[in-house]
């Protein structure tokens, strides 16, 4: 070997040396989406815990993985724009909170090869996201916050007894209020329950249709969903006026004193049981060998506000004396 291919050998080892003595740089975090209906306590929950539970998981936010959030504002007709914006950052896999942005990123992103987990979705089959509650499907599964219907029933028992009509306040064009409606419906049946129907696809017009229940419920059971929750503070006002209690799947309300109690889904479990699935997708596990998980089988948060027990002159029967729930 001459001198200079021996000097330029020992240079190159020299400078592989070096290279060896620098730690690996870090990759780049990945990209995760999250698509939501609006901004609402529970969604926001969702989001949240999510994100809690995926740090937990060994993805830390800003050092391991960076979320890409969009809200809809409860708007349908942006949720394509919103779930393609997303999509171009390349993200591993999407999160979407609720029933429409689901069924939106079912078929918007259909194709593109890029797993969705979604959240807080009363009904899942009949949203046509999965098939069963036994597999996921080929691009999606997730958490629901399926109410048990038979719990609602026993909860509105004890604060109401004797109750043999209970409205429903819902959205016909949202299948998560229908799929609520109809297990109600169900379960009402055997314990002599008559659910009183007041659907409502207008945002306007939710003031009659709680008016219309005058005389024929003597409560109301107001659903999750995109145009109810919303509303909450027109429905108070409006059953206000006719003496109806309300009994709402939000918490929030009956906090602020807007409706007698809140029957709700804990929605930081639906966000960590979102996390943990996610997880096992980045971890490469397939979305269909991931069963849909129902988070609102029997972990309720329980509100009475003592606000609108007064002023519907009702007093806390002693089946809930020792609930601690009652805030003032």
């Amino acid at each position: 070997m001459s001198i200079t291919r021996r000097a330029f050998a020992a240079g190159a080892l020299a400078v592989a040396g070096l290279f060896a003595l620098v730690p690996a740089s870090r990759a780049d975090p990945i990209h995760i989406g999250i698509a939501q209906w609006g901004r609402h306590p529970q969604l926001d929950a969702v989001s949240q815990t999510f994100k809690a539970e995926l740090a937990k998981q060994g993805y830390v936010e800003g050092k391991d993985v960076v979320y890409d959030w969009e809200v809809a504002n409860f708007d349908a007709s942006i949720l394509p724009q919103l779930l393609n914006k997303l999509k171009s950052a390349s993200p591993k896999l999407i999160l979407t909170i609720s029933t429409p942005v689901a069924q939106s990123a079912k078929q918007t992103l259909k194709g593109a090869g890029i797993p969705i987990v979604f959240a807080a979705i009363t009904d899942p089959i009949k949203a046509k996201l999965v098939s069963d509650w036994q597999h996921g499907a080929d691009d999606m599964t997730g958490s629901s916050d399926q109410q048990n219907a038979e719990s609602i029933l026993a909860f509105t028992r004890k604060l109401i007894p004797g109750i043999k009509k209970l409205g429903m306040l819902y959205n016909p064009g949202e299948d998560n209020n229908l799929s609520i409606l109809e297990r109600l419906k169900a379960a009402g049946k055997p314990l002599g329950i008559e659910i009183v129907e007041a659907g409502c696809d207008n945002p306007a017009d939710i003031p009659i249709r709680v008016a219309s229940l005058k005389g024929r419920a003597e409560a109301v059971f107001v659903p999750s969903g995109g145009m109810m929750q919303p509303a909450i503070p027109a429905i108070s006002a409006s059953a206000g006026q006719i003496g109806l209690p309300v009994i709402n799947s939000s918490a929030v309300a009956a906090r602020d004193g807007l409706v007698l109690a809140g029957y709700e889904v804990n929605y930081d479990e639906v966000g960590r049981e979102a996390a943990r699935i996610a997880a096992k997708i980045l971890k490469g596990t397939r979305t269909a060998d991931i069963p849909p998980v129902a988070v609102g089988n029997d972990d309720f948060k329980v509100v009475i506000s003592a606000r609108q027990l007064k002023k519907l002159n009702l007093t806390l029967p002693a089946a809930l004396a020792n609930c601690g729930c009652v805030v003032e």
